[in-house]
This record gives structure tokens, sequence and C-alpha cells, in this order.
């Protein structure tokens, strides 16, 4: 267990201390890996502090952070948090209504961005963000600005910091460490107040059960201003005493795994479904025999995971045959992720038992977790060896207590429950019961083992007119494990049957549309053609078959433009806001449901 710090710049500063000239942080810029220290961290961090101090920044006071990963993020949240200030981080991909809501509501006094146009992005938002009073570039090109017509002074890194290092504040658990805004379902968002012991014991227990330490390197791609990312891909590393490599971007991930060569791997589900998309694809367009050998080798590896999850030893015959299909299949899936995996955690949104089955068959050792932003984020995970099943999100952290409510509501209590919503005092005792308990809006089921199955999210369960209650989070990840299937949204509270809105997998119909004559046209023309409407029928029929008549989806419009953050359509960890989508596509939707 590690040990047990006043704050989270406290345990950095610790181990900075302990690992000193050792590997940190990996960026790579101009083709060409750099690496960052320990010291030279948590050197810049105190000089920055340093400056912090001098434009006035007190503890309580809120920074804010407009960044991809990189190193210069962590730069100035281990400034600000050992300053006893909070660190309030923006997601790149908001649009400017969502920057100037956090900014504004946060009455964050000081802005770091990491390149041009984040630094544009702020600038843009001229003097409708008054609480910011400079803008602190972090990129190496940087130039200063004077302030302008109601838009603060840009400073460099450089001109932002002290000529000496500042000292850490004292600091205590309890003290308030970030706001991180969390987009929700609906309405505006909420500055969720983690505190330094929120976050440093969901570190802790990460590190505990994952084992996390000096031999362990990740390779961080998922954004570290969400909580899933920022608890396990930074702050559980650096406790580990473990090395973050940033990848350069989602188009570069295949090449920078095989680069870095990860012991650790957070990944969302989406990631996964694109890799299976692209292995079955291959299996496909192989010779016959190959084919049947790869399914030979993962019938074998699923009845081989049952072994292993249960912790039991394999059957000789079964264990020969999985070492043959390892030399011959599994390498080459297991190679795609760098071939060093001690975990692939997958957490964020439910993934389809089926990826799950296929990556496990193949001896990826994949763990999927649950959490939330108000819980810091950990709930429970699934672990390697012997602690692990299939279709439950695992079993609570040492330090968290977990039941259901009346209703089947997730009940989660502990060290990592947030101290409330920013300013929002109604809604967090809505969310905090006089006891303690979060109440996660999730619903779900725990077994006599204490696994928890997510069955469902509280506020989004379907009541057909029939008074069928229907999850269509549960229909809408299936539907997406359908190869001409990108993106789903179903619908149908009040009515009488299911209606889905659907994007197709273009890139996947390529063949189809050569072959219909289709190919190349605006894809605004392709989803209308009757040719496409009669493939999606039969997908669709199939994918009714095991279903009730009221889980069915009786309805469906193909739709080209894919659900995005820009358009308000999808939260930063990729879930959809079906309020905002119904609200887009209300016309489309009121006619699937007409006689």
């Amino acid at each position: 267990m590690p040990e047990h710090f006043a704050t989270l710049a406290h345990a950095f500063d610790h181990q900075a201390r302990k690992y000193g000239s050792r590997t940190l942080l990996k960026q790579k810029r101009d083709k060409i890996w750099r690496d960052f220290s320990w010291s030279e961290i948590a050197d810049s961090a105190a000089r920055l502090r340093a400056g912090l101090i001098r434009s006035g920044i007190k503890p309580g006071d809120r920074v804010a952070i407009l960044a991809d990963n990189s190193p210069q993020w962590v730069i100035v949240d281990q400034a600000v948090l050992g300053l006893g200030a909070v660190t309030t981080p923006l997601f790149t991909t908001s649009g400017a209504e969502e920057h100037r809501h956090v900014l504004n509501d946060s009455g964050a006094r000081i802005i770091a961005a990491n390149g041009d146009d984040m630094v544009k992005k702020v600038i843009a938002l001229g003097g409708s963000i008054p609480s910011i009073e400079g803008i602190i570039a972090l990129h190496p090109e940087a130039k200063e600005q004077s302030a302008s017509n109601g838009t603060p002074p840009v400073m460099t890194l450089e001109s932002a910091s002290g000529d000496s290092p500042a000292p850490l504040g004292e600091g205590k658990r309890e003290d308030l460490a970030t706001l991180i805004y969390t987009s929700g379902t609906t309405g505006a968002s909420k500055g969720v107040m983690l505190t330094h012991g929120n976050l440093l014991s969901n570190a802790e227990d990460a590190v505990a059960v994952l084992n996390v330490n000096e031999r362990d390197n990740i390779l961080s791609f998922l954004p570290v201003a969400h909580s899933f990312e920022r608890t396990a891909g930074y702050y559980t590393v650096v406790l580990g005493g473990g090395e973050i490599a940033y990848a350069e971007g989602l188009t570069q991930i295949p090449a920078n795994l095989q680069e870095i060569k990860p012991t650790l791997l957070l990944v969302v589900p989406r990631l996964l479904e694109a890799i299976y998309e692209r292995v079955q694809k291959t299996v496909r367009s192989s010779p016959p025999l190959r084919q049947k050998l790869f399914g030979m080798a993962i019938e074998a590896g699923k009845r081989a995971t049952e072994y292993r999850h249960t912790g039991k030893p394999m059957p000789p015959l079964l264990a020969m045959q999985m070492a043959i299909y390892r030399k011959l299949v599994f390498h080459r899936i297991q190679s795609v992720f760098g071939g060093r995996l001690r975990y692939l955690i997958s957490g964020s949104a439910p993934l389809p038992n089926e990826i799950y089955h296929f990556l496990a068959a193949a001896e990826i050792p994949l763990i999927e977790g649950y959490g939330l932003t108000e819980a810091s984020p950990i709930v429970s995970v699934n672990l390697l060896p012997g602690r692990t099943r299939i279709g439950t999100v695992g079993q609570r952290l040492p330090q968290v207590e977990a039941k259901t409510a009346a209703d089947g509501e997730l009940l989660v209590r502990g060290p990592n429950v947030m101290k409330g919503y920013f300013k929002l005092d109604q809604e967090t005792a809505e969310t905090i019961d006089s006891d303690g308990w979060l109440h996660t809006g999730d619903i779900a089921q725990i077994d006599s083992a204490g696994f928890i199955k997510i069955t469902d999210r509280k506020k989004e369960i379907i009541v057909l007119s029939g008074g069928k209650n229907i999850s269509p989070a549960n229909l809408e990840t299936k539907l997406v494990t359908d190869q001409y299937i990108s993106q789903a949204c179903v619908f149908g509270d009040r009515r009488k049957h299911l209606a889905a809105l659907l994007v197709p997998a273009l890139e996947n119909l390529q063949e189809l549309l050569k072959e219909k004559g289709l190919a190349g046209k605006p894809p605004e023309e392709i989803v209308k053609s009757p040719e496409l409407r009669t493939f999606y029928q039969a997908r669709l029929r199939e994918f009714n078959q095991p279903l009730s008549d009221v889980e069915a989806i009786a309805a469906f419009t193909l739709i080209a433009q894919p659900f995005s953050q820009e358009n308000g359509e999808m939260t930063p960890t990729m879930k959809v806001r079906r309020r905002v989508v119904q609200q887009h596509y209300q016309d489309t939707i009121d006619s699937m449901f007409r006689d």
C-alpha cells in the first residue's frame, strides 16, 4: 500500500525526490521521443508555482487548463495543487459556450492553454470571461501579448514562472483539489468538487489492486481533463512510480503502441470496437483454412477464459491447444497492443460482451471497471487472475462501500465520494444523502460475491405506452457491435414501439456502395437510397430475432451526420446525449412513430 500523503502535491514531491533523474513523462516532437525526468517536472512546477504566487493566486483560487495531454499539463497541475489552489480542466473538444460556462461558473482567475489554437479559443471569448486575469501559453513557440479590448494578457510559461522554486504549501486531504465539470445528459454541466483525499484514496486503491509499480509504463491518450485518465492514468502511475508516455494523437495510437510497448493502457469501448472490427475484416478476407484456424483458436480461448477468470487450472488438452494457438494466432492480436500489457482497462461505457469474450479468448488482459466523476471516479474493477466475471464491472475497491437501493439504484460511499457540486447545494443534497451515500443514477445488481452488474441508467429507462420498461443503452450497445452501424440512438418513451436513429459505418460499406452505384456520392444522398435502406432492414430483422416484440426496433432512420461533441450530441466521454439528439431530430423521430 502506498504511503499516506497529505495532498497530491506532497505525494508528487515525495516521488520526485525518490526518483530524481529517472524518466517520468515522454512526449514525441519532430519524430523523436523526449524524456522528462521527475526532478525536471518538479522543478518546472515549483517555478511556475512561484510565478502564480507572484501574480496573486491564493489557496482556493481556481486555475483552468485548456490543453491536450502533455508534460505541461502536469507542470501546471502540480504548480496549482502545490500552492493550495484548485485545478479546473477544460476539454479541448468542447465548444465556446461550454468553455465560457466553466470559466465563469468556476470563477477561474488564470487559464493555461497549450497551442496557438487553444490560446485563440480563449481570446475569442473576449470580455465574456471577466474573471480571467491572464492566459499562460504553454507551447514552446508561444509569444507574449498585451491585454487589449477586454482580452487578458498572454504570458509564456517562462515569463509566468519565477526565477527560483516556491516550496509546497501545507495542505490537507480535506482541501479542494479540482473542479471537474461533468457534461451529464441534460442541462448545464456541474462542477464536481474533488478533494486531495478523494483523489488520493482512489489512486491508493488502484495502486494496491493493480499492483502499479516502478516497472510500469502507460500510453496516455484519453483526455486527462476527464477523471478516468486523471486518476488512473496520471495520479495512480505517479503513486506507483511508473512512467507516462503521451500519444501523438488518435491516428498515431497504433504506431505509438509499438514504440512504447505499454504495460498499462486505459481505453474506452469505441477503440476496442474499432480494433475488433479491423481484426474481423482481416479474417474475412483470409483464405478459408486460415479463417477456420482463427475460429478454432477463439473457441478454445473462450473455454480457457473460464478457467483463467476463476483461477482454476486448465485441463491438459486445452492447455496444449492454447500453447499452439498462442503462437499461431493470439500473438498477432496481442502485438497490436505492443505485446507487454499487464492490464488493458476499459471504462467510461459498457463494453459489448462479444468484444469482451473475443479479447479475453485471445488472452488480452482486459479488465472492465465502473466509475463516475463524483466518485473520483473508480468504484469497482474486475481483477485478473481469478476475480473476473464477464458481464459485470467487478468488485468494489477496498476503501469503497456499495449497495443497491430499493429501486435498484447503485449507492456508493467512501473517502472517494465528492465534496459536492460547486455552488449547487440542492443538487448536492439530492445526490449525496444524509448517510453519505452517493446516488449514482445507475441501476445495478450485486451478487453474493460482491460482483456489480450495471443494468441501466435510472433516468434513461424507456417506458413504452404498454407499460414495458426498456433499456435504450443496452440496445444501443448491441446495435453498434454491427460492423455497418457506427452510432445508434433509441427512442420510444410513452410510445407504442421503439425506433432508432442509425449512423451508417460508411467505411465498411464500400463494396456495397460500388455495387449499387453509390460510391463517391455525398453521405446525405447515400443514406436516402432505397438500396441502403433495404440492406439495413435486413440487418435489423436479424438484430430483432432474439428480442421480444416490445424490445424490437420497429422503425429506423439512417442519418448522414455523426453525433459529435461539437454539435452537443455527445459528452466528452463519448456518451450520446439523448435529449439533445431528440431536439435536433424531433421531426424525424416523430415521423417514425406515425401509423
